[in-house]
């Protein structure tokens, strides 16, 4: 009798078929894992940003000309931090887009690519010294604002919430 040495053509399809199942799964697996890192870390930049703001906004009181307060205006794919420079600061519409409002420089931000605003609940976010008082979207009425990050295919979100006493938290 004649000893057979190697594997079969049906041995190395099996082989072969596994292979490629575990490394497509691993494919896979490894975007989902990418696309919540890139949601998490737009997050945290965000966060940062709202409390760069509040800082800033504390620290008016020691300003050569202080601001009425400093805020964080949100639009399609970017936010930044402005300034509220109104003559009077008593009769400040506390969102961005006046004449005397000024962006803070190196505060914009882009988004990732990857994500996007799914919804913007409060796209200003004004805070006043001495307290600071929280203004959102101009006003005192409403009691928080949520900014929603997502993915473009909506397979990942966060949450980002700033209430009305300016406390800011996630999910």
């Amino acid at each position: 009798e004649r000893m057979r040495s190697g594997f079969s053509i049906i041995e190395m399809l099996v082989v072969m078929s596994i292979l490629i199942l575990l490394t497509s799964t691993l494919v896979l697996y490894n975007r989902a894992g990418e696309r919540q890192i890139i949601v998490l870390r737009e997050k945290a930049r965000l966060i940062g940003t709202i409390l760069r703001a509040k800082s800033l906004a504390l620290n008016t009181l020691i300003e050569d000309e202080p601001a009425c307060g400093y805020g964080v205006h949100a639009e399609e794919g970017t936010y930044f931090i402005f300034s509220d420079r109104a003559i009077d600061c008593g009769t400040s519409a506390h969102i961005y887009g006046s004449s005397s409002d000024e962006i803070v420089l190196d505060s914009e931000v882009t988004l990732d690519r990857a994500v996007l605003f799914e919804s913007i609940g409060a796209a200003d976010m004004l805070f006043v010294p001495p307290d600071p008082k929280v203004f959102l979207n101009g006003g005192t009425a409403l009691d928080e604002g949520a900014l929603v990050i997502a993915t473009e295919d909506g397979t990942s979100r966060g949450t980002v919430t700033i209430t009305n006493a300016g406390q800011i938290s996630e999910r």
